[in-house]
């Protein structure tokens, strides 16, 4: 590193690291200038909560992770501007996955990208999407770059991979999160303050108004979908239930699937996996910032589901389907098909064959045994059911409790 990425004493504000992707590429249009506000929100957040305490290996590997994003973004905007066909494609009826983290979406999103009219984002490509795939195969330099970038900050956080088991065997190949993987260009995922945010990020998370970020998201489908062969995306995000409204209104004819399950599974699962990326500070997760992460992240997603369910509500629900997490394990065919009946699709022999042939071959538990339990986080049914009382109310989901039983 040079300059002052090399000074690790100090966060490097949004113009520096700017600065720093732009003497990379030799280009310095970043698009529309809305789009560095989650940037700058996520770096005062950094540079008063996590940046004092994070290794300078932790603080390398933020600064890096920040610096290409900026890249990519560089990228994007020049791609755009050479090749026109990129702002001429349609993106036509996606179907969207939008429910909570640890709630099945992986596995729908999954079951839902083997129907071969399907599209779906990988890892890879949100990471190094330039040149357009329309120009050519990439190459396995192109894909090599992208497999080291996700497995150096993976290096911190080792047990990510028993929690996202695919990541082991697919690598950068895996399937990509919209909010994570794609929306994180506007410095807008969830992710970003289970990693590196304090209330400041949470509360601008919560509060903005993101569609500067979600037309980035747009774009950024139009630029992976030029050369492309598929129809339809089938896309997959938790973050959306942030931004529902914002969602909805850049997607009109989208079909939006929203994922529940069981809250003592959930919320639990969802505790564990944000404190184990508390481990890309640097510093081993002690049990004590377990609790207090799981804490947060129970507080945290009560307010998202409180937020998602006021947009629904403005939005309409024919606009959404919900998948009962319970039901599709039972029979993950059905449960897709159910999906495919609601949207007006037809699901083929070839999608529920496929959807067969990758169940037998990929068990939940085949990496290890992602353990945790809701008495670890100090969650109780009564103070959970309590808060998402009326989620239970609409959708029958609780803490211990599903559609059918009794409350």
């Amino acid at each position: 590193m040079t300059g002052i990425a090399a000074d690790l004493s100090r966060c490097p504000t949004p113009q520096e690291l700017m600065d720093m992707a732009a003497s990379q590429t030799g280009v310095d249009d970043f698009g529309d200038p809305a789009r560095n506000a989650g940037l700058a929100a996520l770096v005062e957040s950094i540079e008063r909560g996590s940046w004092q305490g994070m290794t300078d290996q932790a603080r390398a590997l933020a600064i890096d992770y920040l610096t290409h994003q900026l890249v990519t973004r560089l990228r994007l905007v020049a791609d755009r501007k050479a090749y026109p066909e990129i702002a001429r494609q349609t993106i036509e009826a996606p179907l969207i996955v939008v429910g909570p983290p640890r709630s099945g979406s992986t596995l729908l999103h999954t079951l839902l990208s083997l129907d071969p009219d399907n599209m779906a984002p990988e890892h890879w490509i949100c990471r190094e999407p330039s040149p357009p795939l329309a120009l050519g195969t990439p190459t396995q330099e192109r894909l090599d770059a992208a497999e080291k970038r996700m497995m150096d900050l993976f290096s911190l956080i080792p047990d990510v991979f028993v929690t996202h088991p695919y990541m082991i065997e697919e690598g950068s190949g895996a399937l990509a999160e919209c909010g994570s993987d794609i929306l994180s260009l506007a410095f807008t995922a969830q992710q970003l303050w289970c990693w590196w945010g304090d209330d400041s990020y949470r509360d601008y998370l919560l509060k903005a108004d993101h569609s500067a970020a979600v037309g980035l998201h747009h774009d950024f489908l139009q630029h992976i979908q030029w050369g492309n062969t598929g129809t339809r995306w089938a896309l997959k995000g938790s973050d959306h239930m942030l931004w529902l409204a914002e969602l909805a209104a850049q997607y009109p004819d989208a079909k939006l699937i929203w994922t529940h399950r069981d809250l003592s599974q959930q919320l639990a699962s969802l505790a564990s996996v944000q404190a184990i990326l508390l481990g890309l500070n640097g510093h081993p997760v002690t049990p004590e910032a377990r609790r207090a992460q799981g804490r947060k992240a129970m507080e945290f997603q009560w307010a998202i589901t409180d937020k998602a369910m006021k947009s629904r509500e403005a939005i309409g629900d024919d606009r959404f389907f919900d998948s009962n997490y319970h039901e599709l394990m039972a029979d993950h065919v059905e449960g897709v098909r159910r999906i495919y009946d609601w949207a007006g699709l037809t699901m083929s022999d070839r999608h529920a064959d496929a959807i067969r042939n990758w169940l037998a071959n990929h068990h939940q538990t085949k990496h290890g045994q992602h353990r945790h339990s809701p008495e670890e986080f100090g969650m109780s049914a009564e103070r959970i059911n309590e808060q998402f009382a009326s989620y239970t109310e609409k959708f029958g989901f609780g803490f211990g409790i599903r559609p059918g039983m009794t409350v």
